[in-house]
């Protein structure tokens, strides 16, 4: 049966080429197959390329390391779970099962009449929770989450960095505080926007780790902020910060998804570089250039993880280029920023508008950085300008 869930046991009696379904509430209809013994590997290379082989259990009567080899040696069943039937399971398992990906060791209980069902419900979320991730790898520090994160953790600002104690009132002016009370009200989006990444990264592993970094140090933008205003008498209330908790759409396409933020994280670099640089007050001054490095570091992070969803996928690449085109076609009218798309309710929209207004050429400097991540993303040196941006879509639709 073409595009089915499979499971195989092994080994186990009856020792026949039967198959048999089975209905779990979770996961529906699944073809229970009892490969012969002599015929594992010739069923292994003729199974259907479209079924999904879930689960194989192997039982005394068949080698089982000669069996799990055998699965491993067909590189599309890498992510088929495989258990071993044994009287003895519970005791220490053999080193083997690491080496060649063993879930565990069940005794035959646990595929008798009763305990069959949970025991294929168990190991079919164990596959599933591996399908869904489509850039699975096998091993965890092979995560691109692992090669981000000495430099990302490296890099990070210490809070002894900044001493509040410092701060020099009469330096500031209105619109000073002005813009340093819209920059901390604006960064409470980062709450939804860390909801949003681990809702639509679900059932995935590296960005979703990383994401719960991201959303710890943007986390911190807010609180800085704040605790300054506090030192000169502007306390930020907590309503702002849950304005910002009201739920957006989340998106459908990851690609598209992290090219909005490397935008949004190249803009707001740009922003605090304004910022700092325009205040004599050095308190903020420090503050609003380690916020602005903070900034560019998740800029770099964030196109990291979309050149790993668009290496070699021209559909990803489309997708990312055109949420690309929306942000860079057209500056002159409306937001300039995402954060005030998401929050219309909230002081953010309007409060972005005013930090816009401080230095015009900073958003054309973010681009500038955003046009060269799209160039590296579809390795196409002549895109420097959002009509190119165009072009290359409608030519890369045409090839597709």
């Amino acid at each position: 049966m073409s595009g089915d869930t499979r499971i195989a046991l092994l080994g186990l009696s009856p020792d026949a080429s039967t198959a048999e379904k089975m209905v779990l509430p979770r996961f529906g209809r699944i073809t229970v197959d009892r490969p012969e013994r002599a015929d594992w590997e010739r069923y292994l290379h003729e199974l259907d390329p479209q079924a999904d082989l879930g689960v194989v259990f192997v039982g005394a009567e068949a080698s089982a390391l000669s069996a799990v080899r055998d699965l491993r040696s067909v590189g599309r069943f890498d992510r088929t779970r495989a258990y071993v039937v044994d009287p003895g399971a519970g005791g220490p398992v053999p080193g083997w099962f690491e080496t060649w990906d063993v879930e565990d060791a069940v005794p035959p209980s646990a595929l008798g009449e009763e305990g069959i069902g949970q025991s294929v419900e168990l190991a079919m979320r164990a596959h599933r929770a591996l399908m869904m991730d489509e850039l699975y790898t096998h091993f965890y520090l092979d995560m691109t989450f692992n090669r981000i994160f000495d430099w990302f953790e490296t890099t990070r600002w210490d809070w002894n960095e900044v001493d509040l104690s410092k701060i020099d009132r009469a330096m500031l002016s209105e619109r000073d505080v002005d813009f340093l009370t819209e920059a901390a009200v604006i960064e409470f989006g980062t709450l939804p926007g860390a909801h949003n990444f681990l809702r639509e990264w679900q059932g995935e592993a590296s960005f979703s780790s990383w994401a719960l970094m991201w959303g710890a140090e943007e986390a911190r933008h807010s609180l800085v902020q704040a605790r300054y205003l506090d030192r000169i008498g502007v306390k930020v209330r907590s309503k702002h910060a849950l304005y910002k908790r009201e739920p957006y759409p989340q998106g459908d396409v990851r690609a598209a998804t992290l090219m909005m933020n490397v935008i949004s994280e190249a803009r707001a670099s740009a922003l605090y570089k304004a910022l700092s640089a325009q205040v004599p007050e050095p308190v903020i001054r420090r503050i609003w250039k380690l916020l602005g490095r903070d900034e560019a570091r998740h800029c770099r992070a964030f196109s990291v993880f979309m050149r790993e969803l668009c290496n070699g996928n021209v559909a990803n690449q489309i997708a990312a280029m055109r949420m690309a085109y929306i942000w860079l076609a057209d500056r002159s009218n409306g937001i300039k920023h995402p954060a005030g798309v998401f929050y219309p309710h909230s002081t953010s929209t309007d409060g972005i508008r005013r930090i816009e207004t401080i230095q015009h050429d900073a958003v054309d400097a973010a681009d500038t950085k955003v046009m060269s991540i799209i160039r590296i993303m579809v390795n196409d040196d002549s895109i420097e300008t959002p009509r190119d941006i165009k072009a290359k879509l409608r030519s890369m639709a045409r090839q597709s």
